[in-house]
């Protein structure tokens, strides 16, 4: 298999598990997936699953986790396709809800 079918395996299996309310499997998986993709030095595939790191700590309740992986997910997807692309909009979107929650958790 090659590695970027096997990132693209890793990536939708983590957001399956996440899906079914296993976080932790979906970290792990998408732990590895991020691993491939810097191996790889995909910025854009590091910047996708960065983002979905961030949704599944998001999900968990890990703020600070989800705010740090949306940060990084951000900064690859301007390395990989330049500032302001679809994907780094989509992600500063997932960021900007993510303060919205998290400020109305904290009130």
């Amino acid at each position: 298999m090659s590695d970027l079918k096997k990132l693209g395996m890793l990536n939708r299996e983590g957001m399956r598990a996440c899906n079914e309310g296993r976080p932790g499997d979906a970290l792990f998986q998408l732990t590895q997936a991020d691993s491939l993709a810097r191996a790889m030095n995909s910025p854009l595939h590091e910047a996708k699953v960065r983002n979905n790191m961030a949704l599944v700590y998001q999900m968990s309740g890990k703020y600070e986790e989800a705010r740090v992986s949306f940060r990084i997910a951000a900064g690859r997807a301007v390395e990989g396709g330049g500032e302001d692309n679809v994907l780094h909009r989509l992600i500063m979107r997932n960021l900007d809800s993510l303060t919205v929650l998290a400020k109305g958790r904290a009130a």
